[in-house]
């Protein structure tokens, strides 16, 4: 069956001749739809080296709307309102994790081991991987935007690294412009980009404003785990990124 064409401001139209209150309706479907169909940052990773960040807004029936859109230059700048470490073991096939982590303390009805440094899948190679999960605001085609951005193991070190810099300037994340850009890295065989950050001003009163806004408003969402954080390539396998 073929689809037909949806026109948003047709169907809004519909909605205020028949008396509803679209604006009011589509703050109703925000509330209850999970916080992880945020729109998340990843990474293609290519073996010519040209590798490409954007962001994947997730899947419409808006024939119009592209799912991915671009990050020019591949460098992004955006606050950094909240962060997590997190790991995850996923069974082929499975639509949970065996076995899950939020900051180094395992989550679900059956963990592996009572904390992520006692358990053996956790060892570097194994297929446990660490990432760290952070949630930001960024200005996307002149909207402000919160994105879920979770870095590969790999890029951890860079984030961690960028984190002393603050430290020793007296600076908390959520003050800095962060700027996230890629580095073509080639091992063996193997051919990835990692996440270098970096810093561009502090931020702006009015976007201080919206972070501590977002940071409220998604404390839910940092509590669970999905298939989204762990679909990117090397995440359950061998892979170094």
């Amino acid at each position: 069956m073929e689809q037909s064409i949806i026109v948003p401001d047709d169907v809004r139209a519909a909605l205020a001749v028949a008396g509803w209150d679209a604006s009011h309706e589509m703050e109703e479907l925000q509330s209850e739809a999970s916080g992880f169909e945020l729109p998340r940052v990843r990474i293609e990773h290519k073996k010519s080296g040209k590798h490409n960040m954007y962001i994947d807004t997730g899947e419409s029936y808006l024939d119009s709307e592209t799912q991915e859109v671009d990050i020019p230059g591949n460098t992004l700048m955006g606050i950094v309102f909240a962060e997590q470490g997190i790991r995850a073991l996923w069974e082929e096939g499975a639509d949970v994790p065996l076995c899950s982590a939020i900051d180094g303390v395992p989550g679900g009805n059956e963990p592996l081991a009572s904390s992520c440094n006692q358990c053996e899948h956790s060892a570097i190679g194994k297929s446990c991987k660490p990432k760290a999960r952070l949630f930001l605001l960024a200005e996307i085609n002149g909207e402000v935007k919160p994105l879920v951005f979770a870095l590969s193991p790999t890029s951890i070190k860079h984030w961690n690294a960028h984190k002393k810099k603050l430290q020793r300037s007296n600076l908390p994340v959520v003050a800095a412009n962060t700027t996230f850009s890629l580095e073509d890295v080639k091992r063996g065989t193997y051919r990835w980009a990692e996440v270098k950050v970096g810093i561009d001003g502090i931020a702006s009163k009015e976007m201080l404003m919206l972070a501590k806004q977002a940071r409220d408003q998604f404390e839910e969402v940092t509590r669970q785990i999905t298939e989204r954080d762990y679909s990117d390539p090397g995440d359950t396998s061998v892979e170094p990124f």
